[in-house]
């Protein structure tokens, strides 16, 4: 308001300037202007002070009238509740009786006097003056303990059926655990080695073969070209794609109709190729599917190729260092995983190393076996 009562001032002073410069008052009229917005700015302030004084009164006439409408709200909440007791005190205070008309519509006298005890102090005096309100309180107690009991022995019930389903899905687990190499009785085992051992293909050596491969042949090899996706080859995404769609259709089936629902309970572990590289594009991917679908566990990021080795075809001796996570393997149940077995050496060199880790190697699975 100071603003605009000075803009007003100013303006008012403006126009008398005029007035009186028409009369050759020179001096005078051009001391209007100032003066006019001196005291529009002047009555603007006090505009604005008595405002501002008016909206503070209010809000402490609000802030008291909800203050006093705690007040007696707590008040009249201690009689309803402690008529006895809340009588008691004002008698005590005043020497003289609490008025019936106080009980409902009390004076502010009579809460600040109500208000002097606390609310314990209340509730224990008002057991020792008040027969009925003893007997409700002794009455709510033997509630509360009745119902503080039950949910003790519901707890305890609860307690007790979870621990007998613990012990139930581990015995469980323990017969199907136990059954695990019965379920691969039927599966061969080669001459030199007494792992179980199952694959779909016969593969021939293509060096061997390649002049006079029947389609078979041929489509052995780009299986199991495909799948490895050997970057020296230059293999398709999208080949590569289609066999590992064969080989984990393959792979699942054979798991599924061996180990039914017990799949839960075994460990895949595929074996490294001669660097971290190709076994992360030949098995990484693989090994997820698998694993997700069948509800198996994927040992894939424990096993690591540490020292990479050349490659035999390549003219190397194959031979690469595996970091191993020791902790992970102990009591696994395991299923190899190879693209090619040719003469087992390395499926029986893992299957070594994971039992000094404490797994219990069940079997071997590979896409094919060399055949001569």
């Amino acid at each position: 308001m100071k603003k605009v009562f000075g803009w007003i001032g100013f303006f008012i002073g403006w126009f008398l300037a005029l007035y009186f410069c028409g009369d050759g008052n020179n001096k005078a009229a051009l001391l209007l202007m100032p003066l006019g917005v001196i005291l529009g700015r002047f009555i603007g302030k006090n505009i604005d002070e008595s405002r501002e004084q008016e909206r503070v009164n209010r809000e402490k006439l609000d802030r008291e009238m909800r203050e006093f409408q705690q007040r007696l709200a707590r008040g009249l909440y201690l009689v309803k509740n402690y008529p006895e007791a809340t009588k008691e005190a004002y008698t005590a205070s005043t020497g003289k009786d609490l008025p019936i008309t106080s009980q409902e519509n009390p004076s502010d006298d009579v809460i600040s006097i109500i208000l002097s005890h606390s609310e314990q102090y209340y509730q224990q005096q008002e057991e020792k003056l008040n027969k009925a309100y003893r007997a409700r309180k002794e009455a709510e107690r033997l509630e509360l303990a009745r119902k503080r009991e039950e949910e003790r022995l519901a707890a305890e019930r609860k307690r007790l059926a979870e621990q007998l389903e613990q012990k139930r899905k581990e015995d469980e687990k323990r017969r199907a655990i136990s059954m695990l190499p019965s379920c691969v009785e039927n599966w061969s085992s080669h001459s030199n080695s007494t792992l179980k051992h199952k694959y779909f293909y016969d593969y021939y050596p293509y060096s061997l073969y390649k002049d006079h491969a029947s389609s078979s042949m041929k489509n052995t090899w780009e299986i199991v070209w495909h799948f490895k996706n050997d970057p020296s080859r230059y293999i398709r995404m999208s080949d590569h794609d289609s066999a590992q769609t064969i080989v984990v259709r393959k792979v699942e089936e054979l798991l599924k109709n061996t180990f039914g629902s017990k799949t839960e309970y075994l460990t895949l572990v595929c074996l490294t190729a001669s660097t971290q590289e190709k076994t992360d594009m030949r098995f990484k991917e693989f090994s997820e599917i698998v694993c997700n679908d069948l509800n198996m566990t994927n040992a894939y990021t424990h096993i690591s190729v540490a020292e990479e080795g050349i490659a035999k075809r390549e003219g190397g001796t194959g031979v690469k260092s595996i970091s191993y996570e020791r902790n992970f393997f102990n009591g696994k149940n395991v299923v190899l995983f190879d693209d090619v077995r040719t003469t087992g050496r390395s499926l029986e060199s893992m299957r070594r190393h994971l039992e000094e880790l404490g797994a219990n190697v069940i079997c071997a699975i590979t896409i094919a076996q060399t055949t001569h």
